[in-house]
């Protein structure tokens, strides 16, 4: 008699798990691995990136396909617009640019300047400001070895005073764009991509550059389904 009700204790723990254990495990485990998105007032160093992929690394997807990136390293305060300084918080440019690298398989590199941008918005604004009088070109960190291996380029990036980063430039500017397809994306808080896509166009005349998607800076939920309608998929 104990045997058997051994046996039914078992077999009641057993369809107990199956029912209800097991279901709620599952359940917490996608929860889990659901992408989050960064806290924009998060502060994080460029250097520090742990997200960017040697370009050099095969990726899981389609090769030929480079997701290149920047993404300002401290949050500016929030209501400033890209009449008085800088419109993109921490991290912003590069949640979009993760999303689309999964999406096209392609691998991400980040484009780093030497300098960093101050956190107070009245100091980062006067060198953005700088900068654009300037027209200059901001030394890079890191630097894409094998750019001849890519056939389309996303080119990622804050709007900064109506345009794109001076940052950018420098990375048109340092490789030959002949024959490549570029597509630039954006994040701005109303500016649009125009300018700086013609600004693109004017730097890399041999390449074909496609039409630009401009993104809220304040990520919108259904960004995978924005991103995969832009590029058709």
């Amino acid at each position: 008699m104990k045997k058997r009700n051994s046996m039914k204790r078992t077999i009641f723990l057993l369809i107990f798990f199956v029912v209800f254990a097991l279901p709620f495990s599952v359940a917490c485990v996608g929860e889990d691995d659901a992408p989050q998105q960064e806290q924009p007032d998060t502060p994080n160093s460029p250097n520090d990136s742990t997200d960017s992929e040697n370009p050099d690394t095969p990726p899981s997807g389609n090769g030929k396909v480079l997701v290149a990136y920047f993404s300002r390293a401290n949050h500016v305060p929030d209501g400033m617009d890209a009449v008085s300084g800088a419109t993109n918080k921490a991290r912003n440019t590069q949640t979009v640019a993760m999303v689309l690298a999964a999406l096209t398989g392609g691998s991400l590199f980040e484009i780093v300047p030497e300098r960093d941008y101050p956190v107070s918005h009245t100091e980062c604004s006067q060198i953005v400001l700088e900068e654009f009088e300037a027209d200059a070109r901001p030394e890079l960190t890191t630097h894409v070895e094998n750019m001849k291996d890519y056939e389309i380029i996303y080119i990622g990036f804050p709007i900064w005073r109506y345009c794109e980063p001076m940052a950018i430039r420098t990375f048109l500017e340092e490789y030959d764009f002949a024959g490549k397809t570029i597509r630039p994306f954006c994040t701005s808080m109303a500016v649009s991509i125009d300018d700086a896509q013609a600004n693109i166009v004017r730097l890399c005349p041999e390449a074909t550059v496609e039409d630009g998607l401009r993104i809220s800076y304040n990520i919108p939920d259904n960004i995978e389904d924005i991103l995969s309608d832009w590029i058709g998929i």
